[in-house]
């Protein structure tokens, strides 16, 4: 794995949390080091998983490998609304929510998406799906979004139970649109 690959990869990262960030209106500081960091240990994972699964390494696998260490190391070092100064505590657990949901997106009408996904009797399916999601997630103040959020800030959650969650919500996107 390549010095300059992770760097890329960093360098993606961070403007990829940059514009999640300014759809949620929320400011932030990163640590460049941290985020150097989070695409050199998701590097290392996926090399892992290649050598097990060469390239069928699930879509589900590599977004919650990527959102499970943003949330794990940390990279955002400060956060708040914009326009405010209160500090938001759990922002790198949100970012990773905010991550998963974006690169699901991202990937719902992709070539290379999960097999189940095909499945969906919808086309194009990223918009069913964003509607999908928002139900889901009900980002304000619903029990899915908070207990998620809380888990992940205090409990021991592994990109492997990530990568479950995102299963689920696969799976329950399919048998809606099957």
């Amino acid at each position: 794995m390549s010095e300059d690959r992770i760097a890329v990869d960093a360098l993606r990262l961070h403007n990829l949390l940059f514009s999640l960030c300014r759809l949620k209106s929320v400011q932030i500081e990163l640590s460049d080091d941290c985020l150097v960091q989070v695409a050199s240990h998701y590097q290392k994972d996926l090399s892992k998983l290649e050598y097990h699964q060469g390239n069928e390494i699930s879509v589900n696998k590599r977004i919650a490998g990527l959102a499970f260490w943003v949330r794990r190391l940390k990279p955002i070092r400060f956060a708040a609304k914009v326009n405010s100064d209160a500090e938001i505590c759990d922002i790198n657990e949100q970012v990773s929510v905010w991550l998963m949901t974006d690169l699901l997106l991202r990937y719902a009408d992709h070539p290379n998406t999960t097999a189940i996904m095909k499945r969906a009797n919808v086309q194009p399916r990223r918009p069913d799906l964003q509607d999908y999601l928002a139900k889901y997630w009900q980002t304000c103040d619903w029990f899915n979004y908070t207990s998620l959020i809380y888990n992940l800030r205090f409990r021991n959650i592994s990109p492997h139970h990530m990568a479950l969650l995102l299963d689920s919500i696969t799976t329950g996107f399919i048998i809606k649109h099957s």
